[in-house]
């Protein structure tokens, strides 16, 4: 089962018929789940595609989205990881590693050590900090 990390960015345009790459992502997204995918994704990029959604659709739609999303990770379909403590410090010694890059944000650190631990190199993702960061992820868009 290959399994593919999800950021904020690809949720939003899975979700938004008025982004940019809705057809292109879901159409991805559609077939990814019918070839057996497993979408793996965390907390805090929840949290983040939440208050994005808000900003940009009604509550309504975003309610059943996210609904969506947690009743996938209930039944096995999608692999929700939580940020601990030991992941939040991790993100933190990140964040004050890469100083540089201040527009990568928290959550993405916190992503990179979630892939990181499970070995997953590929993310759904337009962001190309991703890549930059020089740890073999790649994104897909």
């Amino acid at each position: 089962m290959k399994k593919i990390f999800f950021d904020t960015w690809g949720w939003v345009a899975i979700a938004s018929k008025e982004d940019n790459y809705h057809r292109k992502v879901f159409s991805f997204y559609k077939d990814f789940l019918l070839k057996k995918g497993v979408p793996v994704t965390t907390d805090y990029v929840l949290s983040e595609t939440i208050t994005l959604l808000k900003t940009r659709t009604d509550i309504g739609g975003v309610i059943v989205f996210i609904d969506a999303i947690l009743g996938a990770v209930n039944n096995g379909k999608i692999i929700l990881h939580r940020v601990d403590d030991k992941r939040w410090h991790k993100a933190w010694n990140l964040c004050k590693k890469y100083k540089d890059k201040p527009w990568i944000s928290f959550v993405d650190f916190s992503s990179i050590i979630v892939m990181k631990e499970l070995n997953i190199k590929e993310i759904l993702t337009k962001d190309i900090h991703f890549e930059n960061v020089g740890l073999g992820f790649s994104k897909l868009f």
